[in-house]
């Protein structure tokens, strides 16, 4: 069986596109700025594995959310992360059969692309190990930091299967307006490699990066080395409007 996915930034909308969706009978679909009223022939299609409803704060336009769709037989259950009160809506997780692999954990993740200063009120709510620096970033932490720790909290064991697909905001390509800034993505993505066991899919695939954002690729797939050979025909869809991200499909076989 093979099971189609796609990993899209909404920006807050996209109906119409949703309902394809279901149309087109994707299986899993990593969601992330999602309308916060999913359109009723997708909802009524999918199964919606969804960030933190009951966090203090208020969820933020990330809202981020995995759709499995219920034909698909993948007996989904929500997965409680650890930093939901910190990433309200950024992340959301679920525990998935894969037909032929067994139990895999997915996460759709949203990095918010800013900095997080040491006074920042978000850390008061940070619930796990603080995050570590890349060497370029001198002691500077980003959003994508923390949900790299999300990722690892929970991640249940080190030969856990997992998928995590998003939008990160880290790329290794250059940038024109900052040179270091591939040298910042690198180090992201080698450091997820040597220290969660994840690859970046698209970068082993095509051997390279594919803009999804302007000119940079922010948004990736990783995934456990024994799932590499499962996840297949990774494709950016230019010519789809979703958003100011280009979507990426896969398919897992």
């Amino acid at each position: 069986m093979t099971i189609k996915c796609i990993t899209a930034n909404l920006q807050g909308g996209q109906d119409d596109w949703l309902n394809q969706l279901a149309s087109e009978e994707i299986d899993i679909a990593f969601l992330q700025e999602a309308p916060h009223e999913l359109p009723k022939e997708f909802a009524d299609a999918y199964d919606i594995c969804k960030y933190n409803e009951t966090a203090a704060h208020p969820a933020y336009r990330c809202r981020t959310l995995i759709a499995l769709r219920r034909e698909a037989s993948l007996n989904p259950k929500p997965l409680e992360v650890p930093t939901a009160t910190y990433h309200r809506s950024y992340v959301a997780g679920a525990r998935v059969d894969l037909p032929g692999i067994g139990e895999t954990v997915l996460l759709s993740i949203h990095a918010s692309p800013r900095e997080i200063p040491e006074d920042s009120p978000y850390r008061k709510d940070w619930a796990v190990k603080s995050p570590t620096a890349r060497p370029i970033a001198k002691g500077v932490l980003w959003d994508s930091d923390y949900v790299f720790e999300t990722i690892r909290s929970v991640k249940p064991a080190k030969n856990a299967r997992m998928i995590v697909a998003g939008d990160f905001n880290e790329a290794r390509g250059p940038n024109l307006l900052n040179p270091e800034w591939g040298i910042w993505g690198t180090q992201y993505f080698e450091k997820a490699e040597s220290e969660l066991g994840l690859i970046d899919v698209t970068w082993s695939e095509w051997k390279g990066e594919c803009a999804t954002h302007g000119d940079a690729q922010l948004d990736h797939i990783l995934a456990t080395e024994d799932l590499r050979t499962h996840l297949v025909g990774s494709t950016v869809l230019e010519n789809v409007n979703t958003s100011d991200h280009h979507p990426i499909t896969w398919s897992i076989t």
